[in-house]
């Protein structure tokens, strides 16, 4: 299942679930998702979900501008269409979602166990590379 996580100003995000195969944002009230903000058009933009031409089975999400007057931005890109990646960030007016496909979560992001000196005690995080420094001889 995929959904829009709103971002609000507490911590608490309000989910919408993409459960149709087109969901449309704007101002105006025959939007699926309205939104009451001034810099948003009427009809801004779209999203539809789709079976993958290069991947049987597979679904993808595409977002779409609908030549809005303030464009909508994914990750801080403004764009036309574009195919939403889990994690992907999309805002529109001063509105920002986060786009959740919790079939697909990456599983580049999972996490590397570390052992400590400590028994039984483990942490996650990235391995520092270790660099041989160059020593510089001076020509005498």
């Amino acid at each position: 299942m995929a959904l829009l996580v709103q971002k609000t100003d507490d911590s608490a995000g309000i989910k919408l679930p993409i459960d149709k195969q087109r969901i449309t944002i704007g101002r105006n009230s025959s939007n699926d998702i309205r939104l009451e903000d001034e810099l948003v058009s009427k009809k801004h933009a779209v999203i539809e979900v789709m079976e993958s031409p290069a991947h049987s089975g597979r679904i993808e999400f595409l977002i779409q501008d609908l030549d809005s007057t303030n464009q909508t931005y994914v990750n801080d890109c403004p764009i036309v269409l574009h195919k939403l990646r889990h994690g992907d960030v999309i805002r529109i007016g001063i509105n920002l979602f986060k786009f959740v496909d919790e079939s697909r979560e990456d599983t580049k992001e999972t996490a590397q166990l570390y052992k400590t000196w400590i028994p039984g005690v483990f942490y996650t995080g990235k391995k520092k590379k270790q660099t041989k420094k160059k020593t510089s001889k001076k020509k005498r």
